[in-house]
């Protein structure tokens, strides 16, 4: 997870050209919190903060966020956009259709990925978009019931939150959004 900046958030939107503004410092430090969060958790977490904060303007700040290139954003599922803090966004997702679980890869995984694509077509991949969709190794080890197919029991985020586990390859679970 992302801290805030040293000289903090109102220092970091100017000089990406912003306004600060308390909705878009709630919103940063609720990133900063969640480490990956879709808009309605950004609302959740940051309405704590910003009594007046509704969700319109979680998206328009999101989306303002976004083009000034303060903070990224990742499909984890197939309808929620998850957002994090550009800072924290070089890694790749593997997500698990079973359980919802979102494992972070470690940058040099995503890094050698990119090189290889590279060296193979020429293409300058950007991997910190990379979402991997599969089964986790305790869904793949279940039993598949009759008639459940590969795609079935896909979660609207019931992963593990930030920092819950953390595999022997330094890779991290985090929530799904």
């Amino acid at each position: 997870m992302s801290a805030s900046p040293p000289d903090g958030w109102p220092a970091l939107l100017r000089r990406h050209g912003l306004r600060a503004t308390p909705a878009r410092a709630a919103v940063l430090q609720s990133l900063a919190a969640l480490g990956h969060g879709t808009p309605e958790e950004v609302l959740a977490h940051a309405s704590s903060t910003v009594q007046a904060l509704n969700s319109s303007t979680v998206y328009r700040t999101l989306e303002a966020l976004a083009d000034a290139r303060v903070v990224t954003h990742t499909h984890l599922t197939h309808q929620k956009t998850t957002y994090m803090l550009a800072d924290h966004a070089d890694h790749a997702h593997l997500v698990c259709r079973g359980c919802g679980r979102v494992t972070e890869l470690a940058v040099d995984l995503t890094t050698a990925f990119g090189d290889e694509v590279h060296r193979r077509h020429g293409f300058s991949a950007d991997t910190g978009h990379l979402s991997v969709f599969g089964r986790c190794a305790a869904c793949a080890a279940a039993p598949v019931t009759e008639g459940q197919s590969f795609s079935e029991g896909e979660s609207s985020g019931t992963g593990q939150s930030a920092g819950e586990g953390q595999s022997a390859s330094g890779d991290q679970s985090v929530s799904a959004g």
